[in-house]
C-alpha cells in the first residue's frame, strides 16, 4: 500500500515537474519558420525608419568615463545611425554559424502582455553571452539587451548593450586587466526633438 502510495506520488511530481518547464520560444512574427532574430536587419529597418523622420530629431550622446561626462549634440545621419547601431549590428546570431550555439526560452507578461525571449550561450565561445528581446502583443520590438563577457586569467570585460525602441541607446562597458585601475564606460545617446 505504502509503495503504490510512493509511486503514485513520485509520478504525480514528476508530471507537475514536466508541466512547468519553460517553453521554447518561437517567433515575433507568427507563421515563420525562423528561429533566431536577425539583429542586423532590425537595426538596418531602424536606421531607415529614423531617416524619415530625421528633419524631428537629433542625437544627443552622453559619455561617462570614470566619473567623468561628456555630452554632444549631433545630426540624425545615416553615419552617425550606423555608429550608433554598430555594436548591436556585429552580434548578429541569425548566421548559419551560430544555429544550435544558443538556448531559447520565452516567457509572457501577464499584465502587460509583452513577450520576453532569451538567447543564451551554450557554453561555447560565443559572443554575445545573452539576449533578451521584450516583444510588445503587436509583435513589435519593445526593447534589446544584449550582454557579452570575456573572462581569463589577465584579462575580465563585460559590455551591456540596452536599446528602448525608438527612444535610446545605452552601452555599459567594464574592462579590467591585472595590474591597471578598472575602467568603466557608460554611453547613453538619446532620440531627442532638435531644439
Amino acid at each position: 500500500m505504502m509503495k503504490d502510495l510512493f509511486k503514485v506520488c513520485c509520478l504525480m511530481v514528476l508530471i507537475g515537474l514536466l508541466g512547468c518547464r519553460t517553453r521554447q520560444a518561437g517567433n515575433i512574427q507568427e507563421g515563420t519558420e525562423q528561429e533566431y532574430f536577425s539583429l542586423k536587419k532590425y537595426f538596418s529597418e531602424q536606421i531607415d525608419s529614423f531617416l524619415q523622420d530625421s528633419s524631428h530629431l537629433s542625437l544627443m550622446k552622453v559619455v561617462s568615463m570614470n566619473q567623468h561626462t561628456d555630452t554632444v549634440w549631433m545630426p540624425l545621419t545615416r553615419e552617425n545611425l550606423l555608429a550608433v547601431f554598430q555594436p548591436f549590428m556585429a552580434l548578429d546570431i541569425d548566421r548559419p554559424a551560430f544555429r544550435g550555439m544558443y538556448r531559447i526560452e520565452s516567457f509572457a507578461d501577464s499584465l502587460t502582455g509583452k513577450i520576453t525571449i532569451i538567447y543564451t550561450s551554450q557554453g561555447a565561445q560565443t559572443k554575445p553571452y545573452q539576449i533578451y528581446l521584450q516583444v510588445n502583443p503587436s509583435h513589435t520590438i519593445h526593447s534589446i539587451y544584449v550582454k557579452s563577457m570575456t573572462d581569463n586569467f589577465l584579462y575580465h570585460t563585460s559590455k551591456q548593450l540596452l536599446y528602448q525602441a525608438g527612444k535610446s541607446v545605452e552601452m555599459i562597458t567594464y574592462e579590467h586587466m591585472q595590474l591597471f585601475a578598472p575602467r568603466r564606460i557608460y554611453v547613453r545617446v538619446f532620440f531627442a526633438p532638435q531644439a
